[in-house]
């Protein structure tokens, strides 16, 4: 699973995924992977929000490109650096509607569509994404922690409580 919750977490497997593709330069599905951790960096953990770390997300992005440019998950690699990266929730979302066509039942696609809906204001219909991500992927805390705030924000308190116990029942110490 991608979620990781420790940022030592997410050093370690960016060294990892680094190892991979020196190892293979063709390793596509880690190039992504290794996109996807420096956008964390960047935007989600607050721990390197500079323009550098941006640059290895992209620097990842454009391997992966280059190997399979029409891939779905090239798009929804693109996708989210998109949305992490620059905060280009149209341009998100059209990569993730071309993803979406070759990976319908991604809970990522998901996923990410419930986070950018949420910014634009579409609060309910970001919810009902987010919702759908979790029943493809019913073990995601991370997901259902979204889901729980989700809920708080529109003032469903029973809701989130349910989503919170959903996710504390899965990882009982987090």
């Amino acid at each position: 699973r991608r979620v990781l919750f420790r940022s030592q977490d997410r050093r370690k497997a960016i060294e990892l995924l680094d190892e991979a593709v020196k190892r293979d330069p063709s390793f596509f599905d880690a190039y992504c992977q290794l996109a996807y951790a420096h956008e964390w960096f960047y935007a989600v953990g607050g721990f390197d929000r500079t323009p550098a770390r941006l640059a290895l997300a992209e620097a990842a992005l454009q391997a992966a490109t280059r190997l399979r440019p029409d891939a779905a998950e090239t798009h929804l690699a693109r996708a989210q650096y998109l949305y992490y990266g620059l905060r280009d929730y149209a341009g998100a979302l059209a990569e993730l509607e071309i993803a979406r066509r070759a990976l319908p039942n991604d809970p990522r696609l998901f996923e990410l569509t419930g986070y950018i809906l949420r910014r634009r204001g579409q609060q309910e219909e970001g919810l009902r994404n987010l919702e759908r991500a979790v029943e493809l992927d019913p073990r995601n805390v991370y997901t259902l922690q979204q889901i729980a705030g989700s809920y708080q924000f529109l003032g469903r308190y029973a809701e989130t409580i349910a989503a919170l116990d959903r996710a504390l029942a899965i990882m009982p110490d987090h």
